[in-house]
């Protein structure tokens, strides 16, 4: 269907429709810019522009076509089985894609969507009825940590803007409901591929949704292809190795550091590191060093001794140092990375 066609949307169990939207007052709240939200998308315009997050080069603004964001509501409503009778929580910031994208899968599919400010963890005062739920990796560990079985009640959980950690994932090993980490961005209208983190079908691979196309470069970072959505190949930073049904995503090609000429990947380590130290929060980096160009670093906000010396790892992988400072998070809760 065509964007136009979606003329009606369920709000906090109210149904609002298109003449309702744009005859609506902007309040100072998250339902608010919701709305305003929707009253652009309710415009004359075919397109919206938004900002990326910076997955494929310097942070900018970009235009697309509305009728993408309706076929990548689709792709996700169907993997899903998300429809009219579901209620899904809308509490992450709407200026993002992913904040956007869970209002539009309520205009596509037909659930009701409800609003709450964004917060750490949002469902501590949350008692409403919810099947599906979009987060960051720093919700989702503090709702495991207060709020757990308001979670294992969501039937389905997507985590954007991020990787997990290992100790989260453990934290959800016997959950009965289905938990995601969904790789994509802004240039691809959310997320592409979802890789199940719990029960008896998870995996390391990102499972390609419908539409999208994927191969890789000479230098193995992921090229996505979706004639439907975008009209170009979208290249990224992204080091991947490429599967039958999707990709293992290994790292970033602008944070790999050549120590002693070798390279490394800071995301290949911080996993390995996580496994041993599963509490542990912490980043892997480089550090400018005469002897080898880049020496491998770990920033950490723990004081608690770290001894590598009893662990299994190779010896390249090893930090020569451990700096400890508080650690810094976007709005997304993604870590700031500081080389050092």
């Amino acid at each position: 269907m065509d964007f136009k066609s979606y003329a009606h949307i369920t709000l906090n169990n109210q149904v609002y429709s298109k003449e309702d939207i744009l005859n609506l007052g902007i309040e100072n709240s998250h339902f608010g810019e919701t709305i305003e939200f929707l009253q652009n998308w309710f415009s004359d315009s075919i397109e919206i522009t938004v900002q990326t997050s910076g997955s494929t080069g310097v942070p900018k603004k970009i235009t697309i076509p509305k009728q993408s964001f309706v076929e990548s509501a689709r792709n996700t409503c169907q993997f899903l089985k998300l429809n009219s009778q579901s209620n899904a929580l809308l509490c992450i910031p709407i200026q993002y894609i992913g904040g956007k994208m869970m209002v539009i899968r309520a205009l596509v599919s037909g659930y009701n969507l409800w609003i709450e400010e964004p917060s750490a963890s949002p469902l501590v005062e949350f008692e409403k009825t919810c099947s599906f739920l979009a987060i960051t990796p720093m919700q989702a560990q503090n709702i495991v940590n207060n709020s757990p079985d308001k979670l294992k009640q969501i039937n389905h959980v997507i985590i954007g803007g991020g990787a997990v950690t290992t100790n989260f994932i453990e934290e959800i090993k016997e959950y009965p409901n289905e938990f995601y980490s969904t790789y994509g961005m802004t240039e691809t209208v959310s997320h592409i591929a979802m890789k199940r983190l719990n029960g008896t079908k998870k995996s390391d691979v990102f499972e390609m949704l419908p539409s999208y196309f994927v191969s890789v470069t000479t230098d193995n970072c992921l090229i996505i292809d979706c004639p439907t959505l975008f009209p170009s190949q979208i290249e990224t930073n992204d080091i991947v190795k490429l599967t039958e049904t999707g990709f293992k995503w290994l790292g970033r090609k602008d944070n790999v550091i050549n120590s002693g000429g070798i390279k490394i990947s800071p995301e290949e380590v911080e996993k390995e590191i996580s496994t041993i130290f599963p509490e542990l929060t912490f980043y892997i980096t480089s550090k400018q060093d005469d002897m080898l160009g880049e020496k491998l670093v770990m920033v950490t906000n723990s004081s608690q001794s770290i001894d590598f010396k009893k662990t299994s790892l190779e010896k390249y992988k090893i930090p020569k140092e451990i700096i400890v400072i508080p650690l810094t998070y976007t709005e997304t809760g993604k870590i700031i990375r500081k080389k050092f």
